[in-house]
């Protein structure tokens, strides 16, 4: 009866901190540094990248989400980065990043279309990433990761 407990108490604070990112403010996405000062905080968290439509694309964590919103306007750093030039723009990676063409059409497509929501969480950031990946596994172009979740996403 307590390990039932548990998995209770644990599926319901996943499921809310779910709902806190998919529900959050979105913040249009600027390449920027001053963009990334002014609205991101240095604290470990849970992201979320949204298209215009409001439509989810990608879920990630960090151990600092701002320091992470730097690392995704370079392709050698970021998988999400590298799914939309391949997925949309066609690109052929060469070495570490896509021709200049690509790179150039990812940089105007981050600028133009995509949001991003942000929750901190300073402790099992890996289980809720992994939760919401599993809620949404089939909208997002994140990549198929190995990790399973104990407790079933349901939607």
């Amino acid at each position: 009866m307590y390990s039932n407990l548990k998995e209770n108490v644990l599926a319901e604070q996943l499921e809310h901190s779910r709902k806190m990112l998919i529900n959050g403010s979105k913040i249009k996405f600027k390449k920027c540094r001053l963009w990334r000062l002014d609205n991101i905080p240095s604290v470990p968290g849970v992201y979320a990248f949204f298209d215009a439509d409001g439509n989810i694309l990608y879920v990630g964590e960090s151990g600092n989400l701002r320091e992470r919103k730097n690392e995704v306007n370079r392709t050698v750093n970021h998988s999400f980065r590298r799914q939309i030039g391949s997925v949309k723009f066609q690109g052929i990676k060469s070495g570490n990043k896509f021709c200049g063409e690509v790179e150039s059409q990812l940089d105007d497509y981050f600028s133009t279309y995509l949001y991003v929501s942000f929750i901190e969480v300073n402790f099992g950031r890996l289980e809720i990433e992994t939760y919401i990946i599993t809620y949404y596994q089939e909208l997002l172009l994140n990549s198929v990761k190995k990790r399973k979740l104990v407790i079933s996403a349901t939607q």
